[in-house]
């Protein structure tokens, strides 16, 4: 069992809440509607990237350059395997959630009267 977890990469989103290539499938699933077979597909890319962007982060430490580069060109291969797993409307919806920019979640502002 120890050797399934170590082998799942768990990824901290920007909320701070563990992502693991399972619940990130899930929500792409929920998002795009995939069917079983492109979940099956979609959850196996969604791994590898994972796994080689926590390889590449250790790996590059030292070098912000390469780094970059590096993960621009996992990025390169991950859209062209969602390419081939997603049809082009999935890939539309997928870039436009992907384009919204991320706003940090803040308390309701107060009237100033209580």
């Amino acid at each position: 069992m120890k050797d399934r977890i170590a082998a799942a990469p768990v990824r901290v989103s920007n909320g701070g809440t563990p992502v693991s290539a399972d619940e990130l499938t899930r929500q792409m699933a929920n998002r795009l509607h995939l069917n079983e077979a492109q979940y099956i597909r979609l959850k196996a890319a969604n791994q590898i990237k994972l796994a080689r962007t926590d390889e590449i982060q250790w790996q590059y430490k030292q070098d912000p350059s390469t780094l970059q580069a590096k993960l621009q060109e996992l990025d390169a291969q991950y859209e062209a395997e969602c390419r081939r797993i997603l049809t082009p409307s999935q890939i539309s919806l997928m870039h436009a959630e992907q384009s919204q920019p991320v706003l940090p979640k803040t308390e309701p502002a107060g009237n100033g009267l209580g």
